[in-house]
């Protein structure tokens, strides 16, 4: 007979060391289903062992809400597994916090990435991080922690290895007495709590905490400045370089701790890249030292320097793991690493140069999962989204992109990509270089090398029986015209253009010497946009709008309008800023547009004929995010300035 209510059941079989925590979660789950009950000791009894060892097992299990304890009428102690909470979105519906269509986009989301329910919607800026920390408190019944406003006991968090840290994503905050204040993503997790208390001495007390929390906390104690000074101290004069043996036995995915110095270094300089959502990383040699910038939101920003030889340690590694030519110190390489982080794979695109001081490296980071977003995570208005969607839904023409390099283009185009991604369709690009991986499309690579360029990929295409072609950028006549045949004959072709606004691309394609009676025949519409920092929503102010704004706004002078202002805080690393969203304008080919065209009348007029038939050009829409208080007047300046610059 079993352990619970008398019924037939298998015993569990238990691997050799199998911890005791393991062994009666594994009774509980296999005999209880959720719904019996056992006492101590008869879990005792089945398991050989004392009474007093279980019973302060199951305490423990109760304590950390894996278990339900209830008295008996006997006065004995019964123990359950836990009923199933309520899930966090649910929670979050039901108290106010969220909508349900909010919600479903979030999960939908969700089922793409991979990714936390909660760092979903914060990121998608539906709730903040308190928010979740509260519905999360709410659900497990363990009291929530806002880290970067806790005052963390540094010595005690030193004290753990950061190996376990890491691992288990746990930091210890304080202690109190015999007990160690612990703050864990999953409070759940038995086997952390043990490791901790075994490392530290002492009996842990869970506290929940949220992902961005924890990001914080790496970041502040274990960032990039702080593990290069470590492993400067440790390796001491001479040890900076690697050998290159080495260096050359590594694989594809650099391992997360290694005893090098220089790879240790390197590590971290990627992870708190990763974790502070930096999309670049430059190494850049001067005389006696090299500083180390990011780029965040679009602008650089420094985070360590490092003495020459760490850097020319770095670069040989990374040369050795993108497989490129490591005695080679002056000729430009290019190359491709593969590092992981927390079980997700980053691509890192490598480009080495020699210059005066020696090798200038620079790094572009490239996550699959932040350009798997919909159309509606673009920073499109309502009208906009719902003309792209139209657009998308046409089986023949051409929509081009068009901005600087660094705008969102690419995001843009897959996110276009994905909208219109069904089985029924044959969809294929040409790409330098294919950035992300979109699954059911067939993606070919620019490699000039081979003699693979984007006009001889494309009419390869055009031969596959393709429904959509996205081509990634038009860089010569020879694609060009391509391009516009391709979408007069039956095909749907997404593309780019480097100008500076929607108006500016006819003019630049006219003058690469495509007649204007074939633009106005293919070309759907022309997609300008930018990319924006984002108010960090923690931090954020409000100050009275000047008439100097007023004007740089083009509002009427004495509006009452309070205008949003970055502060600057631990959760934003003080820049006032978190992320970043696009600003658009859609110039759509209509009859107006098309006369302007064909009467070759300069960019000027076209944009007055847009304009008259409605279209919102890229500065009116960012007036309008400085107004939603998405962005800040400085921001507006900034990108208004530049374009007219």
């Amino acid at each position: 007979m079993g352990l619970f209510s008398g019924k037939q059941e298998t015993k569990p079989e238990f691997a050799p060391g199998e911890t005791l925590t393991r062994r009666v979660l594994a009774l509980l789950d296999d005999g209880a289903k959720g719904e019996e009950e056992v006492t101590a000791s008869a879990l005792a009894s089945e398991l050989a062992l004392p009474v007093g060892d279980v019973e302060a097992e199951l305490k423990t299990l109760v304590r950390f809400g894996n278990l339900v304890r209830r008295t008996g009428k006997n006065g004995e102690a019964h123990y359950s597994a836990t009923p199933r909470r309520k899930l966090l979105g649910d929670l979050l519906v039901e108290s106010g916090h969220l909508s349900p269509e909010h919600l479903k986009e979030a999960l939908d989301e969700q089922a793409r990435t991979g990714e936390r329910l909660g760092v979903t919607l914060v990121d998608r800026g539906y709730v903040t991080k308190q928010i979740i920390g509260k519905m999360l408190e709410m659900q497990r019944g363990i009291p929530y922690v806002n880290l970067s406003a806790y005052p963390i006991d540094e010595i005690l968090v030193r004290s753990l290895p950061e190996r376990v840290i890491m691992e288990h994503k746990i930091v210890p905050l304080a202690r109190s007495g015999d007990e160690i204040h612990l703050a864990m993503l999953d409070p759940s997790d038995i086997m952390a709590v043990d490791t901790v208390g075994r490392f530290l001495h002492g009996k842990v007390r869970p506290f929940l905490t949220t992902e961005s929390d924890f990001s914080w906390v790496v970041n502040k104690y274990f960032g990039v400045g702080r593990k290069v000074d470590e492993s400067l101290t440790e390796a001491g004069p001479g040890r900076a370089q690697p050998e290159a043996g080495a260096a050359g036995s590594a694989v594809g995915v650099i391992e997360a701790f290694d005893d090098s110095p220089v790879v240790r270094v390197l590590n971290t300089i990627v992870q708190d890249a990763v974790r502070i959502g930096a999309t670049d990383i430059h190494v850049e040699p001067e005389s006696d030292e090299t500083p180390v910038r990011f780029r965040i939101d679009g602008l650089l920003v420094d985070k360590t320097v490092l003495p020459r030889q760490m850097a020319d340690g770095i670069a040989s590694r990374l040369k050795v793991l993108a497989g490129m030519d490591i005695a080679e110190r002056i000729r430009p390489q290019d190359g491709r690493v593969l590092f992981s982080i927390e079980g997700r794979e980053y691509d890192l695109r490598i480009a080495t140069l020699g210059t005066a001081f020696g090798e200038r490296v620079a790094i572009r980071l490239l996550n699959n999962r932040q350009v798997q977003v919909g159309l509606e995570r673009l920073g499109l208005s309502v009208a906009q989204q719902t003309t792209l969607e139209r657009l998308m839904r046409r089986q023949h023409g051409m929509v081009l992109v068009t901005g600087p390099t660094g705008s969102g283009k690419t995001t843009t185009l897959y996110a276009s990509l994905s909208f219109i991604n069904e089985r029924v369709r044959n969809i294929m690009t040409i790409e330098d270089p294919v950035e992300y991986r979109l699954p059911g499309i067939t993606q070919i690579p620019v490699r000039e090398k081979s003699g693979i360029t984007f006009g001889i990929g494309l009419r390869a295409i055009l031969r596959h029986d393709p429904d959509v072609i996205m081509v990634g950028e038009i860089r010569d006549a020879e694609t060009a015209s391509i391009a516009i045949h391709a979408a007069l004959t039956g095909h749907l072709v997404l593309t780019t253009l480097h100008t500076n606004n929607a108006t500016g691309a006819m003019i630049r394609l006219v003058d690469m010497g495509i007649e204007p009676y074939l633009l106005t025949s293919s070309v759907l519409a022309v997609v300008g946009q930018r990319l924006v920092r984002v108010l960090c929503k923690a931090c954020r102010g409000q100050r009275p709008a000047g008439a100097a704004d007023l004007d740089l706004l083009r509002l009427p002078p004495g509006t009452d309008l309070m205008l949003p202002m970055a502060a600057g805080c631990p959760e934003c690393g003080t820049l006032g800023y978190k992320g970043r969203t696009g600003v658009f304008e859609i110039l759509t080919m209509d009859d107006a547009v098309r006369e302007q065209v064909l009467q070759r009348k300069p960019a000027t007029a076209i944009l007055d004929a847009a304009r008259a038939a409605g279209m919102k050009t890229l500065r009116e829409a960012l007036a309008e995010k400085v107004q939603e208080g998405v962005t800040t007047i400085e921001e507006f300046q900034r990108l208004t300035s530049a374009e007219a610059a």
